[in-house]
């Protein structure tokens, strides 16, 4: 038996070794991308050759000498039906059902890509009615890690009824729009993780080529350095006993919230929250699946986190990390943060909120092949989910539609402040996507902000001279700066377009 033990060990090395291995997102019910490259990987046996069979063609590989493979399936043709492909290692072979090829996207960022159909507006009815067999999301679970991964948990599932309550709502009404003017079939792969900020999702080598990156790498490192396992399982171990306590006497009379039990320790290195984590444990694995781009909704953490004034540089980090990887410029668009909070009612507030809503608006201008869905208009005050993801999803496929899918006569945008001018006393505004300029409710445009040299802000008088706006005041001779929708909620903000979509904020500083 002692002699017999570590051949059988080495037996089982070879075995698995041997064993054709492919990640979850190469899985029945995938979607790979038409016309441009698309990709698939895996493990097997060093040295071994890797031959793969789909849609009558076959392409070949040989793995590495870590056993890894890659092989590259170039224009691949939309197709209505699913296929069968096959991967065959030496006397090892997997076959993946189902598979069809069309238009690949990527939804990612916090809560409010997370927020699933049945939790939105009219999400019983629009589960109830589900059925698209062309329409299929890779459902993810959280990843969290200290390092690159090579995997994470995931299944691909299609349109039904017992399926589609689970899905990120934004990409559902995403592809869905794109479904409906596409006639192909649209795969969303679904990365995203509640209440974390824009760092999490970037790897460390791109963060640490940028200032605020740096900063915040530092801070990941000063708390990984003080991280003591024992001390903050004895701190966990008395949070737990106050809770216990705290919930009988909750129980007792149920008066007040229910008290939150607390939250177990994580190492600074595996917790979501900090730089580099999400992105090692659910963007790694899936780097180099083939897609047409990626839609985003976040900021809500980075704009209640201190980071708010570097969102433009943070996001901008994300993306060229991201496209650089992938090896292509992929399209991105990403969704403004909604109106939330209590609305304000005097001008010169000041808002972290919509400081990065504002950082989102110039990012525009520095990241190309990148677009925005302004949704100042549809949020809900008390609820920072709000429910209506259906506009969210289509204002986004406006994006794609024109940039991507040739659909020119789209209006892609609400009106986006492009320049000012100071003349006689007045401010003139010019934007773009300012076809048809006009309000909502048909009054006079509100929540125009106007300051002099002495920097304090004045609601503006406001008018619409055909695509510009002129804003004046009775006791400012010569303003100087301008701004717009300068709240969490700026309640009354009717700035629209002819498709009806509304104006940004921004301030002219």
């Amino acid at each position: 038996m002692k002699v017999l033990a570590p051949l059988l060990l080495l037996l089982s090395s070879l075995h698995s070794l041997a064993e054709l291995k492919l990640p979850k997102i190469f899985s029945d019910g995938m979607v790979l991308q038409q016309e441009s490259s698309a990709h698939i990987w895996g493990w097997t046996q060093p040295g071994s050759s890797v031959e793969i069979t789909f849609a009558g063609q076959k392409y070949h590989s040989k793995a590495g000498a870590e056993g890894k493979w890659k092989i590259e399936l170039e224009g691949l043709k939309a197709n209505s039906t699913g296929s069968e492909l096959t991967i065959q290692s030496g006397e090892s072979k997997r076959t993946i059902q189902n598979v069809l090829v069309g238009e690949v996207w990527i939804a990612s960022g916090q809560s409010n890509m997370e927020w699933q159909v049945s939790k939105s507006h009219q999400g019983e009815k629009e589960v109830a009615e589900a059925t698209d067999p062309l329409l299929r999301v890779f459902v993810s679970s959280d990843a969290a890690a200290k390092t690159p991964q090579n995997d994470f948990q995931g299944n691909w599932k299609d349109t039904r009824s017992a399926n589609t309550g689970s899905f990120t709502a934004v990409g559902y009404y995403f592809a869905k729009r794109l479904r409906a003017e596409l006639q192909v079939p649209i795969g969303i792969i679904a990365c995203s993780w509640g209440a974390k900020p824009v760092q999490a999702f970037t790897s460390e080598q791109a963060l640490a080529k940028l200032p605020a990156g740096k900063d915040l790498l530092d801070m990941k490192a000063k708390a990984s350095a003080a991280f003591d396992p024992e001390m903050a399982n004895a701190r966990y171990q008395r949070q737990i006993k106050e809770h216990q306590e705290k919930l009988a006497a909750w129980t007792a009379n149920k008066k007040g919230r229910k008290p939150r039990a607390p939250r177990q320790p994580i190492h600074p290195d595996e917790d979501p929250n900090m730089p580099g984590v999400i992105y090692n444990g659910m963007i790694a694995p899936i780097i180099g699946y083939g897609n047409r781009g990626a839609i985003w909704y976040q900021g809500e953490a980075n704009a209640n986190g201190g980071t708010a004034e570097h969102y433009e540089e943070l996001l901008g980090c994300l993306i060229s990390d991201w496209r650089q990887r992938w090896g292509h410029d992929l399209s991105f668009y990403w969704v403004q943060l909604a109106n939330y909070r209590k609305a304000s009612n005097k001008p010169g507030i000041e808002s972290d909120w919509a400081l990065v809503q504002d950082e989102m608006r110039r990012a525009l201008k520095s990241i190309p092949k990148s677009g925005m869905a302004v949704t100042n208009d549809i949020g809900d005050p008390r609820d920072i989910h709000p429910k209506n993801k259906k506009d969210v999803g289509e204002r986004l496929a406006r994006w794609a539609l024109a940039k991507d899918y040739g659909r020119q006569d789209l209006i892609v945008s609400g009106p986006l402040y492009s320049g000012m001018e100071q003349k006689n006393g007045k401010i003139t505004l010019s934007f773009e996507h300012a076809q048809g300029l006009k309000t909502r409710d048909g009054k006079s445009p509100q929540r125009f902000e106007i300051a002099g040299a002495d920097g304090q802000w004045h609601w503006a008088k406001a008018h619409i001279v055909g695509e510009n706006i002129i804003l004046s005041h009775d006791k400012l001779k010569n303003p100087s700066k301008a701004r717009y929708a300068w709240a969490s909620n700026p309640e009354g903000a009717n700035l629209i377009n002819s498709a009806g979509l509304p104006a940004s904020c921004f301030t002219t500083e």
